[in-house]
């Protein structure tokens, strides 16, 4: 028999699977799409124009961290969309 008093819905956070993103600094090529365009949500502006993510994001560099699993569309399209291939979502 099911309670139908609790309802528990499955997220990435409870599991701890909280997708995983990273910027090759080297490769960015500080166009902009990131964090103008595709996903200002996660992305932002960082040294000499080139993309980080925003500081709650990130685990120990500005480029690299994980974000909730509502934003990985967002930064998967950020990173389908970037000329250099220099995002990767995981």
């Amino acid at each position: 028999m099911m309670n139908s008093d609790k309802l528990i819905i499955w997220t990435p956070a409870l599991q701890g699977l909280m997708p995983k993103v990273k910027i090759d600094n080297e490769a960015c090529t500080a166009c902009g799409l990131c964090y103008n365009d595709e996903c200002p949500d996660v992305f932002e502006e960082g040294d000499e124009g080139k993309s980080s993510l925003k500081a709650p994001f990130r685990k120990g560099s500005p480029q690299e961290g994980e974000i909730p699993g509502e934003k990985k569309a967002c930064a998967d399209s950020a990173a389908d969309a970037c000329p250099v291939s220099a995002i990767a979502v995981e």
